[in-house]
């Protein structure tokens, strides 16, 4: 499985940006990012992908039919991100692989990606893109859905087999490894809490499996199972602290 992470597979054109978009659109989603980057689902490492920047997030503009906002190339990296980091996404063409874009920065490397899973679930408002060792190399042993080992990230085959994917597997919030691409994990659904929550778990899940101190059979969709406190003390910290950074955000007004 060779790739390089971070490259951009598909064409694009990056227009300047427009008007500034809503407050109340941008800061939850810089703020979900806050909470990725706590978890180290998404960021960047020297020990990580030759110290490349990774992981991403997405969400649907309001009323903007098929648009969305997406974190922008190699800025997983950035602790303070602003709305200078993130892109505008106003057209796909699924069929050229080419996407219409505001920004100043080029597109999320798995923009294809976000967008197949925004047209292939139209229930799904939100798209978080996190890599975990842990969630990826236990993903079987903890029952996640899977996209195959022989595809790779961003590519024309990873968007069909998400496509796919979604159109067979109905449940909401959603989230399935890419075992094609080295410890890809994403999650979607209508709302960030939720699908932020199901990440979140399945994180949980898999750290238990991984450290052997937990049940196999935990259910990760009931928060109260017994998972070991050891393996999700981090887990639950990191989204508390998240959790007031979204209220605070949309309380303040203050960017992130």
């Amino acid at each position: 499985m060779a790739e390089t992470e971070g490259v951009v597979q598909f064409g694009y054109n990056l227009a300047r940006p427009g008007a500034p978009l809503p407050d109340d659109v941008v800061r939850p989603l810089l703020a979900w990012r806050s909470v990725l980057r706590r978890l180290t689902l998404v960021g960047q490492s020297p020990g990580r992908y030759a110290g490349l920047g990774y992981g991403n997030i997405s969400r649907r503009v309001p009323g903007g039919a098929d648009s969305f906002i997406i974190t922008a190339s190699q800025t997983s990296g950035i602790a303070g991100a602003g709305p200078g980091e993130l892109v505008l996404i106003r057209r796909v063409d699924l069929r050229r692989f080419r996407v219409e874009a505001e920004g100043a920065l080029p597109p999320s490397s798995e923009t294809m990606t976000h967008a197949m899973i925004y047209t292939a679930g139209r229930e799904v408002n939100w798209v978080l893109h996190g890599h975990s060792p842990e969630i990826w190399e236990n993903a079987r042993a903890a029952g996640l859905p899977a996209i195959g080992a022989d595809i790779g990230y961003g590519s024309p085959e990873m968007a069909e087999a998400v496509a796919a994917l979604l159109r067979d597997d109905r449940e909401r919030p959603l989230a399935f490894a890419t075992l094609g691409h080295r410890d890809g994990v994403f999650a979607c659904g209508a709302g960030a809490g939720e699908t932020g929550g199901k990440l979140v778990r399945v994180l949980a899940r898999c750290l238990s499996l991984a450290a052997r101190s937990g049940p196999a059979d935990v259910d990760v969709d009931k928060p109260d199972e017994a998972v070991s406190a050891s393996s999700t003390a981090g887990a639950d910290s990191a989204v508390g602290a998240a959790t007031s950074t979204v209220a605070g955000a949309r309380v303040r007004g203050e960017p992130r």
